[in-house]
């Protein structure tokens, strides 16, 4: 493995032109991954920390962006939302190999609105809405057809019906405290501009790679 390596060469020096709007640079970084085809454009890493400690790591789809505020949906009844409500503090990380680029955002997570939720759900393909129901997120499963036969029960259920969010299901906003991206160079000359929230607003510096 210690011979596996590439070296970069894509990036560019990263300019924030307006320290007040951290995630705008983002939005844009999401829209280029979606005009590049890059696969999950909008794949993010969640971490959180569980009751003993521990930091657990897990992929979700970045559903919203707005002001401060990234946002992804989940079933509030798993693992990373009993996290998430013992200790709010989490992490998340978007990384899109094909530009070289990366951005992390750390804050405080609070469960979403729930027209919000409501809203995103009514967009989703009448199985993904089943799927929500049918899950019961993160508890073990006995087998495949135990999940099969809940999935088929809960599509006769709603046959000819609008399928309504679960009551179990949401989303959960990131208020940023801290955004830092980076951008691939070479010889692992990169780029790393953080932004981080002060009491005064937000303060912009860069980091050695």
């Amino acid at each position: 493995m210690r011979d596996v390596r590439r070296d970069y060469g894509q990036g560019a020096p990263i300019e924030i032109d307006d320290p007040t709007k951290p995630l705008e640079l983002l939005s844009k970084w999401v829209q280029d991954a979606i005009d590049a085809g890059v696969t999950e454009p909008n794949a993010m890493n969640i971490a959180t920390v569980d009751a003993r400690g521990n930091p657990r790591n897990r992929m979700v789809l970045l559903k919203h962006i707005e002001g401060d505020d990234i946002g992804f949906f989940t079933n509030l009844e798993s693992d990373k939302s009993v996290e998430i409500q013992g200790h709010s503090m989490v992490s998340a990380t978007i990384w899109w190999p094909e530009l070289e680029r990366q951005v992390r955002i750390e804050g405080v997570a609070t469960q979403m609105d729930r027209g919000l939720a409501e809203d995103y759900h009514s967009s989703r393909p009448r199985k993904s809405r089943l799927a929500a129901w049918a899950s019961d997120q993160s508890r073990p499963l006995g087998s495949r057809e135990e999940l099969e036969r809940r999935f088929d029960q809960y599509d006769s259920k709603f046959d000819g019906e609008d399928i309504p969010l679960p009551p179990f299901w949401g989303g959960y906003t990131v208020r940023a405290d801290r955004v830092e991206y980076w951008e691939g160079r070479p010889s692992r000359m990169h780029e790393r501009v953080v932004l981080t929230r002060s009491e005064e607003g937000w303060n912009l510096g860069r980091l050695y790679p």
